[in-house]
């Protein structure tokens, strides 16, 4: 389990979310709009409650491992879900053709 920090909160998630929202953020553009994404986050003993973020390009979160005392949720799915909505924004740049050639700007991701 890994606790997140975002916005001044934190909450504990899964790995595979954890490591699934940092991949987001890393990867949006920034000329896309924020996202809401909601994952699960788990109390103490373990209960989930959803957990609402409003992701963008300018969005900063961080991710440390959390020791608990229950056996980790499945949350494969979830975080299958997060890296498809982030895979939805992976392909998107600008490109220059004025030359008339073809040139991605990478400086966008």
């Amino acid at each position: 389990m890994k606790r997140m920090s975002y916005a001044g909160g934190t909450f504990v998630t899964s790995d595979e979310v954890a490591d699934a929202l940092v991949h987001f953020v890393a990867i949006v553009p920034r000329n896309r709009r924020n996202q809401v994404v909601i994952v699960p986050g788990f109390d103490a003993g373990g209960t989930p409650s959803p957990v609402a973020l409003v992701l963008g390009p300018t969005s900063q979160i961080m991710s440390q491992h959390e020791a608990v005392s229950y056996a980790e949720p499945e949350t494969q799915g979830v975080a299958d879900r997060v890296r498809e909505q982030a895979r939805s924004h992976e392909n998107t740049a600008r490109i220059d053709s004025s030359n008339g050639k073809a040139n991605l700007d990478y400086d966008v991701f």
